[in-house]
């Protein structure tokens, strides 16, 4: 995560589909139709222009741009997270800011609704619905779409807490040795 503008990608939505998480149309401009959870994980982060269309969608209005993280709040959570926070992960740069309650869904642009997940990982949880909590003690708890729970993180840790394994097999008391998307020991490698 690094301050300014990041790079922009036109892709329009349905604003109720956003919502609803119909099928409704979700595509890239002058490109291929996406799936909307792709759509909903290329709009986590990002600024919004809202274009209403009328029935034949020529544009009505153009909005303002909205929703992106502002440069102090993403500091405040890299500050927080130092990288990725999805168990067993070290990564630290190419990361990204995701709301934990979508904005789409109502989710407020503030530290206590977003986490830091790599690339990879905020892939995980939007097209493979892997489900996000902040715990009342600060830890985070990453619930695949059949209900196991993977393990978790303790606030502001991009590791196990203590004595569980690791993505690299040993355990947290001892750091891995580089990057891995491996999962921890009992875990499915399935997301």
């Amino acid at each position: 995560m690094s301050g300014g503008d990041r790079h922009a990608v036109t892709v329009h939505v349905d604003a109720a589909a956003l919502k609803s998480r119909d099928g409704s149309r979700c595509e890239l401009e002058e490109g291929p139709v996406l799936s909307l959870e792709t759509g909903r994980r290329l709009a986590c982060d990002a600024s919004l222009i809202t274009i209403a269309e009328d029935d034949l969608g020529e544009p009505l209005d153009v909005g303002r741009k909205t929703r992106s993280i502002p440069p102090a709040l993403r500091r405040a959570l890299g500050s927080r997270d130092r990288g990725c926070v999805f168990p067993g992960c070290t990564h630290k740069r190419y990361v990204d800011g995701h709301h934990i309650r979508h904005w789409a869904d109502g989710g407020e642009t503030r530290l206590a609704n977003l986490v830091t997940l790599c690339r990879f990982h905020h892939r995980a949880v939007h097209e493979g619905g892997i489900r996000v909590e902040r715990l009342d003690d600060g830890a985070w708890r990453f619930t695949r779409p059949d209900g196991r729970v993977l393990t978790t993180v303790a606030r502001g840790h991009t590791r196990p807490f203590e004595g569980l394994p690791t993505a690299t097999g040993g355990s947290s008391e001892r750091p891995g040795s580089g990057p891995s998307h491996a999962p921890p020991d009992g875990v499915s490698a399935e997301l």
